[in-house]
């Protein structure tokens, strides 16, 4: 018989506690645990990462891999939330930010999300400008780093900068006809078939308003005068 046979029959003749050499310390008294009590342990218990990571998926209707993301850190995740809070009805659009702009600012500076002056209330303000139209996406990641840098809120910076957007349709109509006057011979090559070059009249728009104009409505408007 070799050595693991005669091993593996040495234990199976062990049966108590003391074939063991495990002896009860006689002084110590058995714990009965209440169950009542156990269970107000269990409660107290901080929210694990793979618990959040489901409810974020349940409870917000986000993707597997953004819940992931951002349940990987416990600030970020409560940064997600209080976001979310102040910007409700759109879980995904915060997500896409914090992922997309505020994880870069994070990065770059070696913090955590709560430790960033960057709150999730300035951040829930300037996604809401931006979805009202009140100001451009890029001018929207701009402000990001402003108030990050600044700690100053994005009203007061969008309003001592005059960053918000141009969407005064009369305005816009008489840019656009200053740009189309400025540039006939893009006009005849538009007005020729080379629809490709309403894109290059946005941009022009948007260049005299540094970036200001609504580019929708920018586009519309060049659009009914080029076709006009």
């Amino acid at each position: 018989m070799g050595r693991g046979a005669r091993r593996a029959e040495q234990d199976a003749a062990k049966e108590t506690e003391s074939d063991y050499r495990y002896f009860r310390e006689p002084d110590l008294l058995p714990i009965v645990l209440e169950a009542d009590w156990r269970e107000s342990i269990l409660r107290g218990l901080p929210e694990l990462p793979l618990e959040r990571r489901r409810r974020f998926v349940e409870q917000y209707g986000l993707p597997e891999y953004d819940a992931e993301i951002l349940t990987e850190e416990r600030s970020l995740s409560e940064y997600f939330e209080q976001a979310v809070a102040a910007f409700p009805g759109e879980p995904k659009a915060v997500s896409n930010w914090l992922m997309n702009d505020v994880l870069r600012l994070i990065r770059e500076k070696g913090v955590s999300a709560g430790a960033l002056r960057l709150t999730p209330a300035h951040l829930a303000r300037i996604i809401d400008l931006v979805s009202s139209r009140q100001i451009t996406a890029s001018t929207g990641k701009e402000l990001l780093e402003q108030v990050e840098t600044s700690g100053r809120s994005p009203d007061q910076l969008v309003q001592e900068q005059g960053l918000a957007q141009l969407s005064d349709e009369t305005a816009l109509r008489q840019l656009a006809e200053a740009v189309m006057q400025a540039n006939p011979q893009q006009v005849a090559q538009y007005r020729g078939g080379k629809a490709t070059l309403l894109g290059w009249f946005v941009g022009q728009v948007m260049r005299q308003t540094g970036g200001k104009a609504d580019p929708q409505l920018a586009r519309k408007t060049l659009q009914e005068l080029l076709d006009g």
